[in-house]
């Protein structure tokens, strides 16, 4: 089964990448997951609602982010898509003049004011230290029966080699379970980010959802242009004062 990097068509993938994106991350199971893609209610029906949401959800970033651009490795013997990936290619900074966003995957109550509190908190590291172009890696995926087989260093190949081309630096937020791939690949830590969402007055809706995901921690990882870091020799430039 050649497993085959290739590109993404919009108009047709994104069912069939939304449910290779649950059952990646289903298996094994990660809490914060339910923050970007949640699951609202019990029982196969609500999953399917979920992941048929996931996908329309994922086309309209798409369609409304300049920056936005998916990948996806293929079973060729199957035509099985076996991972994804999407990338932000962004060519000035993200953050000067970030577009207004709403978090429309939940409802209006105390849960979305804890997931927007938690998308703050993810992004807060990046939006200290990427202060200019650069490629960052939003999202990354294997789907449970192609691991260990080479699919998300294939991504990996084509987001340093497209970063080095551009002469950007590459940054990621990396879950536990990615860290030994990323490191492998020469990425620096940045900083370590344990998103804990805080609130006044926390409403039995924010409870909820705070107790079905807790605190759930990603490691702000960067890698240079050209990809080789010389401790004491090269400017890490959000250290600079």
């Amino acid at each position: 089964m050649p497993l085959e990097l290739q590109e993404f068509n919009p108009v047709t993938d994104f069912p069939e990448v939304a449910r290779c994106l649950f059952e990646s991350y289903e298996d094994p199971p990660q809490k914060f997951f339910h923050v970007f893609f949640p699951t609202h209610g019990t029982g196969e029906k609500a999953r399917e609602e979920a992941i048929e949401e996931a996908a329309t959800r994922l086309n309209l970033w798409h369609t409304h982010d300049p920056s936005s651009y998916w990948q996806k490795v293929v079973d060729t013997g199957t035509g099985k898509i076996a991972g994804g990936a999407l990338w932000n290619i962004h060519k000035k900074n993200p953050f000067e003049d970030p577009p207004p966003s709403q978090v429309t995957w939940f409802p209006d109550d105390g849960s979305r004011r804890f997931v927007e509190k938690a998308l703050y908190n993810h992004s807060a590291p990046r939006s200290r230290a990427a202060q200019r172009p650069h490629v960052y890696l939003f999202i990354i995926f294997t789907h449970p029966d192609y691991r260990r087989q080479g699919v998300g260093q294939k991504f990996m190949d084509w987001g340093m080699q497209k970063a080095d081309e551009l002469g950007y630096e590459f940054f990621l937020d990396s879950t536990p379970y990615g860290r030994p791939l990323y490191e492998a690949n020469g990425f620096i830590y940045v900083e370590e980010n344990v998103n804990i969402p805080k609130t006044d007055k926390p409403d039995e809706k924010w409870k909820e959802i705070e107790d079905k995901v807790g605190p759930f921690t990603f490691w702000l990882m960067w890698r240079p242009v050209g990809g080789k870091y010389e401790e004491g020799k090269m400017i890490k430039r959000w250290e600079k004062s």
